[in-house]
């Protein structure tokens, strides 16, 4: 077996498995350190691109490590076979079968992906100034669960007792808040997990330099066979509740998109190739780097 060889992490919503992410390693707490008689499975945790720290990876449930601030983990193992799992609240549940030898380095990568449960709960927002200080009046837009909601705060809060008696009720999981349209200040971003009948309040800070955060997002990334060659000409649909965006590939087999926040479903096809959809998030501002592998009919 080769020292360093790369586990593709198979989902079965997926048509296809063939996302790689890049992975990285760190020195995680509590992690067995490797040696000639013990192996290592190292790996990352995105979602959307980005890092996800203080997720629990387990391994037969026997053994479990936490993500770090750059979304790696490593463990230490006994030689043998294990499988890899990742349940945590918020993200759809993930899991990879691994064998580990003596000497070896496993590398087991996760992209992981949002999900949203059946209860509901309630979103409250506060807009403040990045020093503190009273709230602002603002546009408020919460972002979760293919779902848009955009409400006038004019005194900064959801609720504020008058226009809204009380804060948005959304889905159990995680939401996005951006506070928009203030005089005199820019806009402002956060993020909370909204557990199922609890109330959870988020706390949005604008900056006092008038800097706006871009509404759209950019996704690039290269279509390509097993073989690592570019496929030219292949369509890339980024499909959401509201619309269905098409690009085609180069003849290098790159592409680019810019569309508005949100959770698109990726659906890639080209003669020839089995067709592949995955998930992909595309955030306020920032460019999302998604590579795809198509695999021969």
């Amino acid at each position: 077996m080769h020292p360093n060889r790369r586990t593709v992490i198979q989902r079965s919503s997926l048509v296809t498995a063939g996302l790689l992410a890049t992975a990285g390693t760190t020195n995680v707490a509590g992690a067995t350190s490797q040696s000639e008689e013990t192996g290592r499975v190292e790996g990352r945790l995105t979602y959307g691109g980005l890092p996800v720290e203080d997720i629990t990876v387990t391994f037969d449930g026997q053994h479990d490590t936490d993500s770090t601030s750059n979304g790696s983990y490593e463990q230490g193992l006994e030689p043998g076979t294990y499988t890899l799992a990742v349940d945590t609240d918020g993200y759809v549940a993930e899991s990879a079968e691994i064998t580990v030898g003596a000497g070896e380095t496993v590398t087991a990568d996760f992209d992981l992906r949002r999900e949203w449960g059946p209860g509901e709960g309630e979103l409250e927002v506060a807009v403040i100034e990045e020093s503190g200080g009273s709230t602002i009046d603002s546009r408020v837009t919460i972002y979760g669960n293919g779902e848009e909601h955009s409400a006038i705060a004019p005194g900064g809060r959801v609720p504020d007792n008058d226009r809204w008696r009380r804060g948005f009720v959304v889905s159990e999981g995680w939401w996005e808040i951006r506070a928009s349209d203030a005089d005199g200040y820019g806009d402002g971003y956060d993020e909370v997990y909204v557990e199922a009948d609890e109330s959870v309040r988020s706390l949005v800070e604008l900056p006092d330099d008038e800097r706006t955060i871009h509404p759209d997002g950019w996704v690039s990334g290269t279509v390509a066979d097993e073989a690592g060659e570019p496929i030219p000409n292949a369509m890339v649909r980024f499909r959401s509740y509201r619309s269905t965006m098409i690009e085609r590939t180069s003849e290098a087999g790159e592409f680019t998109v810019e569309i508005p926040h949100g959770q698109y479903t990726l659906d890639v096809s080209e003669a020839g190739y089995e067709r592949l959809e995955t998930d992909v998030a595309v955030r306020f501002g920032r460019m999302t780097d998604q590579d795809v592998t198509l695999e021969a009919e």
